[in-house]
């Protein structure tokens, strides 16, 4: 079995002290195999928010994975930069974390995406050299494994046609995605009889609240079934405050009414 913390959106600049301490607590506890975070660890891209971040994701207790959100390309007011050099912070002070960001044994594979684009300031896109890479990275993947896609946005707000039917048609079983600042899970299914688990996140540890308060996803895969419980903050602690559980028949991933595991509370 596999276990995945999915974070998004920290905004470090912006952040609560006392969920940051929370979250690293209780991500402590639930011991993932893998912590991936999905975008916008920064407010601003500055220099010391980076920084910011760059200790959180050492004090992670897994290998990390992380992707860039819009807010963590130079900013609209610096337009040279933002043209030429709009990852150029995020790279330097991130070290270690690959403009394509991938993780892979013969259970799990996970595949990073970069869906920012440095002339749009809240949509973004995939290129054909993401699907490229993905195509490249699965591959040399065991059949057997799980595939998870991770990136910012939400596919359906990508464009350059149709994003999950691509997905869907390579084989990925999850995609991880934030941007919105709300928990969402959905199955999706293909036009061909296939399908994945869409796994939305919201703020992991930022005050920028939407409707949803500060959270996460902890994801556990085990041999054809998938558990995708969604960690609230209560004020105190967090928590799981709903479940999700599918399995996986002929290829092709079901919702089921109960669960396989249960998570702690």
């Amino acid at each position: 079995m596999k276990t995945v913390a999915h974070l998004s959106d920290l905004h470090f600049g912006r952040t609560d002290g006392r969920v940051v301490a929370a979250l690293l607590h209780d991500l402590q506890h639930q011991r993932p195999d893998l912590v991936i975070v999905s975008g916008d660890l920064t407010q601003r891209a500055r220099s010391h928010q980076f920084a910011e971040a760059r200790t959180f994701l050492s004090h992670c207790p897994a290998p990390t994975l992380v992707v860039p959100g819009n807010h963590d390309l130079e900013p609209l007011y610096r337009p040279w930069k933002r043209m030429f050099r709009p990852r150029a912070k995020f790279h330097k002070h991130l070290p270690g974390h690959e403009p394509f960001p991938a993780w892979a044994d013969d259970s799990l594979v996970a595949i990073g995406l970069d869906s920012t684009r440095s002339l749009r300031w809240k949509s973004g896109a995939l290129k054909g050299a993401h699907l490229d890479h993905l195509e490249a990275t699965l591959d040399g993947a065991s059949p057997e494994a799980t595939k998870l896609v991770f990136l910012h946005h939400p596919p359906s707000t990508t464009s350059g046609g149709h994003p999950y039917e691509v997905l869907v048609e390579h084989g990925i079983d999850a995609v991880l995605t934030g941007h919105v600042h709300h928990a969402h899970v959905e199955l999706i299914n293909g036009v061909h009889g296939h399908s994945l688990v869409l796994v939305q996140a919201t703020t992991a540890c930022s005050t920028r609240l939407r409707e949803d308060a500060n959270g996460y996803c902890l994801l556990r895969f085990d041999a054809g079934h998938m558990e995708v419980a969604i960690r609230g903050w209560s004020g105190e602690v967090f928590h799981t405050i709903r479940h999700h559980w599918f399995e996986k028949r002929a290829g092709t991933w079901r919702t089921v009414p109960r669960p396989l595991h249960v998570f702690p509370a």
